[in-house]
């Protein structure tokens, strides 16, 4: 069972909170949550290459330089997006 302390849980960056909580939570269910996310990553994938053929590629590689404000915040968002699902579905 994932044991939450709450003084805790209010520390430590998004991501650290995500390791955290893959590496504890139940192993199925993080399993279960990760798929989930690669498949709509996948997806977000398939749609650029769509619409931007080969140079979605060099886009993808190019906009963390060019953003990287952006890009941090985006996926501090995706670790509490994570995380919150992970503990949602383990209650």
């Amino acid at each position: 069972m994932l044991e939450i302390d709450e003084d805790d849980i209010l520390t430590g960056s998004p991501r650290s909170k995500f390791f955290d909580t893959i590496f504890n939570a139940n192993r199925n269910l993080v399993e279960d949550i990760l798929e989930q996310n690669l498949e709509r990553y996948a997806a977000m994938e398939h749609i650029l290459k769509e619409c931007f053929g080969d140079g979605a590629e060099k886009m993808i590689r190019e906009l963390p330089y060019k953003n990287q404000d952006a890009i941090e915040e985006g996926k501090n968002d995706l670790f509490i997006k994570i995380v919150g699902e992970i503990l949602s579905m383990h209650e």
